[in-house]
């Protein structure tokens, strides 16, 4: 599944960025995998010669192995923070079949903080975002992500954005709204309307 149809993308609303854990984050994971790879192809002949129980241990150590290294590949592909022009959405896989998708709208974030620990994350850039929602009954984290701080400035951008274009079409109601009723206007209204018309003009 596209991750628009995920999110379920809304009218008008397209996907700016697509955010994914550093690699650097699961290179232990990769290493302890690739460990099991190793190890069971080094000793593969020794336990070959032992005869079927020596071969369900290699077996067992390859499907390890290859297991471990595939399980981080995926998790790490389908854990995303998604930024649209309206919201940011975080697809958090904790499981094979278990999925969590929540967002928030750009109008609704209070604070976007950003956390680095240890020397791997200062050394590759990488690290934890909190966005904390006005209500304060809501935060989404991510972590592991590349440059959080150019996220976090990605961030304040889309939200000034997304809060002027709402300025500009709430202009444009007002508008149209006001055009439809000027012909139901009494002349005292329509009087005062040219009056603020004329000041706005000099």
């Amino acid at each position: 599944m596209s991750v628009s149809k995920k999110i379920n993308l809304k009218d008008n609303e397209k996907v700016v960025d697509i955010i994914r854990p550093h690699i650097v984050a699961h290179v232990g994971q990769y290493f302890l995998g690739a460990i099991f790879l190793l190890a069971t192809s080094f000793f593969m002949f020794r336990l070959f010669s032992y005869g079927w129980w020596g071969n369900v241990i290699y077996g067992a150590g390859m499907v390890v192995g290859f297991y471990i290294i595939f399980r981080t590949w995926f998790m790490s592909r389908k854990n995303i923070l998604v930024l649209t022009s309206t919201r940011i959405v975080d697809i958090h896989r904790v499981g094979w079949l278990d999925e969590i998708i929540s967002s928030v709208s750009y109008l609704d974030i209070k604070d976007v903080a950003i956390r680095k620990r240890g020397i791997w994350q200062s050394l590759f850039n990488f690290g934890g975002l909190s966005i904390a929602s006005k209500s304060e009954s809501f935060v989404v984290e991510v972590l592991n992500i590349n440059n959080p701080a150019e996220v976090q400035t990605l961030l304040s951008d889309l939200g000034q954005q997304y809060k002027q274009d709402i300025k500009v079409v709430n202009s444009k109601v007002i508008y149209n709204n006001f055009v439809k009723i000027i012909p139901s206007l009494p002349d005292g209204d329509l009087q005062e309307v040219r009056r603020l018309i004329d000041e706005q003009l000099g």
